[in-house]
């Protein structure tokens, strides 16, 4: 191998070393933005509906007819409730019956089902999604105080009747922002975001 050849092979041996620590640091910087990404683009939550009774509102007061033909007062539980609004038509409702069921059992919530469909209909749809009437609560009263106007809709309460928080939820990301918010000292989960960016903000 001439000198020349040599000289070569070493230019070309730096270059390439070269190239791959520009790739290693272009790969690393790409791997800080979007590590930086993620954590300002947090999850939504549940949707909150600006309308009706809002978190640190008192409950509807009175009863409500239940599926079993007794009647059941929003305040006075042995534990926080959460109030699932939820109809035989929505897939949706079918879809997150089971999934609150679980997530209530975690976290020691009592899961009471609402609608305002004909008593045979709610009857049967309880009997398919396993739930006991009398944690089904089938009155269009309850419904116009709360101003529930989309499907499913969710609202926990604490044990003394008072709204901790509200939100449409699909999923258990979506429930589980309803106690995000309630643990956080904020009324939504979209609150409790919008603090952290403005915290993180005026500290840059």
């Amino acid at each position: 191998m001439t000198q020349a050849s040599l000289q070569t092979l070493v230019l070309a041996n730096a270059m390439l070393s070269l190239l791959l620590c520009v790739a290693f640091f272009v790969a690393y910087r790409m791997v800080l933005r979007l590590r930086r990404l993620f954590q300002e683009i947090a999850p939504v939550g549940a949707l909150t509906n600006t309308r009706g009774p809002q978190p640190g509102d008192m409950a509807p007061a009175g009863s409500f007819a239940t599926l079993d033909g007794q009647a059941m007062a929003l305040a006075g539980g042995a534990m926080p409730r959460l109030l699932l609004f939820v109809s035989a038509t929505c897939p949706i409702s079918r879809k997150v019956i089971p999934i609150a069921r679980s997530f209530c059992a975690k976290e020691q919530l009592e899961l009471v089902l609402a609608g305002d469909d004909n008593a045979a209909a709610q009857t049967l749809f309880a009997q398919q999604t396993a739930t006991p009437p009398a944690l089904f609560i089938n009155d269009p009263a309850l419904g116009r105080a709360l101003e529930v106007d989309k499907l499913p809709a969710a609202f926990l309460l604490d044990q003394q009747g008072v709204l901790i928080a509200r939100g449409l939820v699909n999923n258990r990301e979506h429930l589980e922002s309803l106690l995000n918010a309630w643990e956080s000292g904020f009324d939504t989960v979209q609150a409790y975001i919008a603090h952290n960016r403005k915290a993180a903000h005026a500290s840059t």
